[in-house]
């Protein structure tokens, strides 16, 4: 008896587990929605700054990159922009760096390579500050960086 009714229940488990499954199938689309993550960008991460030289004329055409200490002795890749005719540029960092404690303190700005008329000392590291944050939107700034 106690078999008959194990075996009973083991069949009404695996047919309702059926049933239920084939409800349970989701679309790519809602996957993503329930994993968070996928296409749709739940964060961003901006950095804004200026690049100027000695006499503070604005620096257009340079390289520069942010690095970010990830942990574990390791560092993130350089994340690169060039600066527009007004020396500045934005960086809208990946997404698997958003999540970096302190990111203020682990990340920093250097200049990779500057246009010829403006050659000087480019081994500037230059840290970021949070300027604001809401609804998952954050901006940091390094403000104007002076190559000497």
């Amino acid at each position: 008896m106690k078999f008959l009714f194990r075996a009973l229940t083991l069949v009404f488990m695996v047919a309702l587990g059926e049933a239920v499954g084939d409800r349970m199938r989701w679309t790519r689309k809602e996957m993503v929605e329930i994993a968070g993550y996928g296409e749709l960008k739940l964060s961003s991460v901006i950095l804004t700054a200026s690049l100027l030289s000695s006499s503070s004329h604005p620096i257009s055409g340079a390289t520069v990159g942010i690095m970010c200490h990830t942990g574990h002795r390791r560092r993130s890749k350089v994340i690169k922009a060039v600066t527009n005719d007004f020396g500045q540029f934005t960086i809208d960092l990946p997404s698997d760096l958003h999540a970096i404690p302190d990111l203020d303190k682990a990340c920093s700005i250097k200049p990779l390579s500057v246009p010829k008329p403006y050659r000087c000392s480019h081994k500037i590291h230059r840290g970021i500050k949070l300027v604001s944050s809401s609804n998952g939107l954050r901006f940091y700034t390094a403000g104007n960086i002076t190559l000497h």
